[in-house]
């Protein structure tokens, strides 16, 4: 994977993302080759401690016997932790955000041979079938179609399996991992003299720059005009969107959400895991849906709503604080 020394990490830090670095401790002759969570952390890995309790995942945090008993190559922490907080780790750096620093060290340091790794073989697999425009930089990995009149633009990674439909066309970017559907039909029907017959969806997706989509996600194609999906959108796996949706930008859906036909989510909206959408209305601007809430209606911009029907949090909480009232009532 990657082998580096502590103050090639610091050097990258402090020069290359003007990250105030205090060394609390270090021990020049460890090689550090792997990284993992704190409790887990052996002594050639890199880890983080946030400095709380909760975490940013909101899990609980480690107890102060296992901070104790971190046994870390390195470890980012906060700016000011007095360094007897962790007397088994060999090198010790305060950041002002371990958090960050944390990404910044695996983006430089491990993803680079990360990708490097997955783009053994070419830039197009030999088992790829390309019949569609690839502009330069991507990587299309094993078993990925891309269709005779889709168009993929510059520095796309199609891992596996994925398949671009015809009348697509991608921004620039943009990262799709295995078994991502883009442009297939949509789920539509209409009745003539009694009989339920399928719509026809050429109209293909256009999707903006700099999105990402987890494995298993589905972007169904637009009737007679495109499904459209922003810049900056992120799409967890196996999430669904339907025929005709209009995505904004900066869009963030978790796992196992879904959106009806022809929904329309302005900028900044988030979906956590497992909630849907109905078709035919719209989520407003920077407003969430919270976890398996089920929207049936339109959200004003700026709402965070939950439950089935979908309403205002606070109202929702209420509810639910009546209802074990009156359950507990009722067993009295």
């Amino acid at each position: 994977m990657f082998s580096v020394r502590c103050a090639e990490i610091i050097q990258f830090l402090r020069n290359t993302e003007s990250m105030e670095c205090s060394v609390l401790r270090e021990s020049p002759e460890v090689t550090l080759s792997g990284f993992a969570a704190l409790t887990q952390a052996k002594e050639n890995d890199v880890s983080f401690w946030v400095g709380r309790v909760e975490s940013v995942t909101h899990a609980n945090g480690p107890s102060c016997d296992e901070l104790l008993n971190v046994r870390a190559g390195l470890l980012f922490v906060p700016i000011g932790l007095p360094e007897e907080f962790f007397p088994k780790v060999k090198n010790l750096l305060a950041v002002a955000e371990p958090y960050h620093a944390m990404v910044r060290f695996l983006d430089h340091f491990v993803g680079n041979s990360f990708n490097e790794n997955m783009s053994v073989g070419g830039e197009i697999h030999p088992s790829a079938v390309v019949e569609g425009f690839v502009d330069e930089g991507c990587f299309v990995g094993p078993g990925c179609v891309v269709m005779r009149g889709a168009s993929v633009g510059r520095g796309c990674r199609l891992e596996s399996n994925v398949t671009i439909y015809p009348n697509v066309v991608v921004g620039e970017r943009c990262i799709f991992q295995a078994g991502v559907v883009v442009g297939s039909r949509g789920f539509g029907f209409y009745e003539h003299e009694g009989e339920r017959r399928m719509v026809p969806h050429f109209a293909g997706v256009r999707i903006g720059n700099r999105c990402s989509f987890g494995a298993n996600t589905v972007v169904a194609a637009g009737f007679i005009s495109p499904t459209t999906i922003g810049d900056n959108c992120h799409l967890d796996s196996m999430v669904q969107i339907a025929h005709n949706c209009v995505l904004g930008n900066n869009i963030y859906m978790a796992s196992q959400t879904a959106l009806g036909g022809t929904t329309i989510l302005e900028d900044g909206v988030q979906f956590a895991g497992g909630a849907k959408a109905a078709g035919h209305l719209t989520v407003g601007k920077n407003a969430i849906v919270t976890a398996k809430a089920g929207v049936t209606k339109s959200v004003p911009a700026g709402k965070t709503v939950a439950g089935f029907p979908a309403i205002d949090i606070d109202i929702w909480r209420r509810q639910m604080v009546e209802l074990r009232i009156m359950a507990k009532k009722k067993l009295k």
